[in-house]
């Protein structure tokens, strides 16, 4: 069963031909405009590549008259459909009036998304930030300059898990990259130079890439991030906690991929660190477009908040799914210098 596809717990109505379907012996979808619906096996849709379904049997229909938000007329019970309006509530709306799901518009208000901003994106071996090697690292900034280096990752047995898209090899870096210790010197120097002007640095599940180079730094005898900012590794905006704060109620993954395909933002090469430094530094500056409430926000209150929305975060996945490995700290996670060690298998 595609991992999309749950089994019915309880006994409903299908939403392609109303019969009923028996619990344990259908399939539930999540539906594109919000909500779980059941099917008959043979009568489910294929999932979309963000794992709901669009398809139009899974509009859900309003129980009780309403006002359509669109003409602003009756919408009968029953004759119309609701939409999850991504803040927990709902809104209906005629059939022939209905919407896909989109993120709000983009509105002209000020804010620290109309300041400059760099973002930095970097390659590992892997997902352990205390274990893998960084092999590449991005940085890009509002006013389009970019900087990029290979890193040579130094000697022993190291080798990149199958899930890393980059595409970037061990013996790829060490052919053509630079020594770590230079290199992350010269990616160090560049990012505190914007930290102290206090603008934001933008970047991607920070917890994941910060703690990644504070570890490298310290893994190559170099004086980490933190013990050169006299006021702390700050500000940082991370637009995965924006937009888990802005929408939490939306369907689908969570990853850079489908939340910049959500808000209908390029991105070329997933993966890339270049690509996903670009696309992070856009998604930072249309979610704060998006979210007049976010994008208002002074640079100091942006830091505070996303750690106040991380932690509120985390303590409801923590009751939902205890026990499981997830990243408890913001913006950057404990930093330990462990040996390398190889990859499980997939």
């Amino acid at each position: 069963m595609n991992s999309h596809v749950r089994t019915n717990q309880f006994a409903g109505h299908c939403a392609r031909c109303s019969a009923e379907v028996v619990a344990e012996a259908g399939v539930l979808l999540r539906s594109a405009w919000g909500g779980w619906v059941v099917y008959h096996p043979a009568h489910a849709p294929a999932p979309d590549p963000d794992g709901t379904t669009s398809d139009p049997s899974a509009m859900r229909p309003n129980r009780r008259d309403g006002e359509c938000e669109v003409c602003g007329s009756i919408v009968p019970a029953g004759l119309g459909v609701l939409v999850d309006t991504a803040f927990g509530g709902w809104d209906v709306y005629h059939r022939e009036h209905a919407r896909e799901p989109a993120p709000p518009r983009r509105r002209r208000h000020p804010g620290w998304h109309r300041r400059r901003l760099m973002a930095l994106d970097i390659a590992t071996t892997g997902n352990r930030y205390n274990v893998d090697r960084i092999l590449g690292a991005a940085l890009r900034t509002s006013d389009g300059t970019e900087q990029t280096w290979l890193i040579d990752p130094g000697p022993g047995p190291l080798s990149v898990t199958p899930r890393k898209k980059h595409g970037i090899s061990v013996e790829h870096a060490r052919a053509r990259g630079e020594p770590a210790a230079q290199a992350l010197e010269e990616l160090t120097t560049t990012l505190i130079g914007h930290l102290v002007a206090k603008e934001p640095l933008v970047v991607w599940h920070a917890p994941f890439v910060l703690t990644s180079l504070e570890t490298e730094l310290l893994r190559h005898g170099l004086t980490s991030l933190t013990d050169r900012l006299a006021n702390g590794l700050s500000p940082i905006c991370d637009p995965l906690v924006l937009d888990r704060h802005a929408e939490p109620f939306r369907s689908g993954r969570r990853s850079l991929e489908a939340v910049t395909e959500w808000y209908g933002i390029p991105h070329e090469r997933p993966g890339d660190p270049s690509c996903d430094a670009e696309a992070a530094l856009v998604l930072a500056q249309v979610v704060a477009a998006c979210h007049p409430a976010i994008g208002r926000l002074s640079r100091p209150a942006l830091h505070r908040e996303q750690a106040h929305w991380n932690e509120q975060f985390v303590q409801e996945a923590e009751a939902r799914r205890p026990d499981r490995n997830r990243d408890r700290h913001w913006p950057l996670e404990t930093v330990q210098v462990l040996a390398w060690k190889e990859h499980d298998p997939a």
